[in-house]
């Protein structure tokens, strides 16, 4: 399955960027944001190994540094296939002179240039980089400046290649830390986002799960608690997000919490420095799945 996505995705990968440069005559490789944020190159990363990574949690294959490597590799063909692609179309309008991207055409490499000679794969490169002028302009039409000189040209370049596999890494990790891996069954366990409750809600929340936990003979269920709490979270509340994950096979279960909170621009953000994972009973997990498929 990871070899199938793998290979999917990668074909999109280098597919959508061409097909934009033939109809939109844009280079989405070499699309920035405030100037050297490579956008572009890591969107064309991330879509690259996607697929890649998803098929491994899909085929329950521990992601590990050599799918990394796998992903960097592909990252690589990615980005060879895009500026190949890129040649292999370039051509020369006979009438106006300017460059078309099409498949017959008065193709690129019929031109030399001095300085750089014949149009070869590697000289086309060098030349679109060396001499394409970096602009750099504000919302609208209002241009801030303009760079012509070579080596800063390179700079930018090799900013956007590594935006390709810094999207590939990117994606890895994205995919990796949503999805928990139990050692015991060899297998990624299952995971649910399930409720939120407010962040004052939390401690009362946090001891009617002890004991509900603790004590076998409470004949209160999870999912009674979890109606009692949920639903209160009103737009610009602090509040707790809970994510239920469970292994059916080694019969374990735990709730992890996210915290959420109020910004001093009244923006909600998620509070990076707290995790809070509650072990709970199997038994209680099981039933509540089954309640809220019925």
């Amino acid at each position: 399955m990871s070899i199938l996505l793998g290979l999917l995705s990668l074909v999109i990968s280098i597919a959508v960027p061409v097909l934009i440069m033939i109809f939109a005559d844009f280079q989405l490789l070499h699309f920035s944001i405030f100037f050297i944020i490579p956008a572009g190159a890591i969107a064309i990363g991330y879509a690259c190994g996607f697929g890649f990574f998803k098929g491994l949690i899909i085929s329950n294959k521990k992601i590990s540094s050599k799918h990394f490597i796998i992903g960097i590799l592909m990252a690589f063909i990615c980005l060879a296939s895009i500026k190949y692609a890129t040649y292999h179309l370039t051509c020369v309008s006979p009438e106006t002179g300017k460059i078309e991207y099409k498949l017959d055409g008065n193709h690129i490499s019929n031109y030399q240039i001095d300085g750089y000679g014949r149009m070869t794969f590697v000289n086309f490169n060098k030349f679109m980089i060396e001499s394409t002028p970096i602009t750099f302009s504000r919302r609208g039409s209002q241009t801030l400046g303009e760079v012509t000189n070579p080596t800063a040209c390179w700079v930018f370049a090799i900013i956007d290649f590594l935006g390709v596999f810094i999207g590939v890494i990117a994606a890895g990790i994205g995919i990796k830390d949503k999805h928990q891996y139990c050692e015991t069954c060899n297998k990624y366990k299952n995971s649910k986002k399930i409720f939120k409750l407010l962040k004052t809600d939390g401690q009362a929340f946090f001891d009617e799960l002890e004991i509900i936990t603790n004590d076998i003979s409470e004949s209160t269920s999870l999912k009674q608690i979890i109606e009692k709490y949920n639903g209160k979270v009103k737009t610009g509340d602090a509040f707790l997000e809970c994510t239920l994950i469970y292994c059916h096979n080694c019969k374990k279960a735990t709730l992890s919490f996210k915290l959420f909170e109020v910004t001093s621009t009244n923006k909600v953000k998620e509070n990076s420095e707290f995790k809070y994972n509650v072990a709970i009973n199997y038994n209680l997990v099981r039933d509540y799945i089954k309640e809220i498929a019925a």
